[in-house]
């Protein structure tokens, strides 16, 4: 599982430094923007708090550790929580992708600020991309996890 995330963010500073011919520390600034990335989490952590899985959702994160043990109705409610949050990050990511681009349109007289404003408005949906990549291997081991604890008994 870990593998997995390290995995994913090797493949992403690989990418980056692979770009502009191995520049990769100015590749890698163009795609920092915290604001883009705040405003995913606003749109997500809240829905998942509210709607009671925040515990659950920290126990996906405790399954990485391989002794780590719970019963099936724990899992069952860890894996929607994470399906929540999968489900959540994209449409956060969707949601400010649009809103930026309404934003990038209604200013399209300044052409200067068109390839920097285009830049941000399509990192919400990279940051979201990101997010559900490292959601992924999350439920595919609460998944494995529940299998597991099923043919236990």
């Amino acid at each position: 599982m870990i593998m997995e995330i390290v995995s994913i963010v090797v493949g992403l500073l690989m990418m980056c430094l692979l770009c502009q011919g191995g520049d990769g520390l100015r590749t890698i600034v163009w795609f920092i923007d915290l604001p883009t990335l705040i405003c995913i989490l606003v749109l997500t952590v809240p829905v998942l708090l509210r709607s009671g899985l925040g515990k659950d959702f920290l126990r996906a994160l405790k399954l990485l550790k391989k002794d780590y043990k719970c019963h099936l109705s724990e899992l069952r409610r860890t894996l929607d929580a994470v399906e929540l949050m999968q489900k959540q990050v994209l449409c956060a990511g969707v949601f400010s992708m649009l809103f930026s681009f309404v934003y990038v349109l209604a200013s399209v007289d300044t052409p200067e600020l068109l390839g920097p404003n285009m830049a941000v408005a399509t990192l919400t949906i990279f940051y979201a991309v990101i997010l559900e990549m490292l959601l992924l291997p999350l439920q595919i081991e609460v998944k494995r996890r529940m299998i597991d604890y099923i043919e236990e008994e």
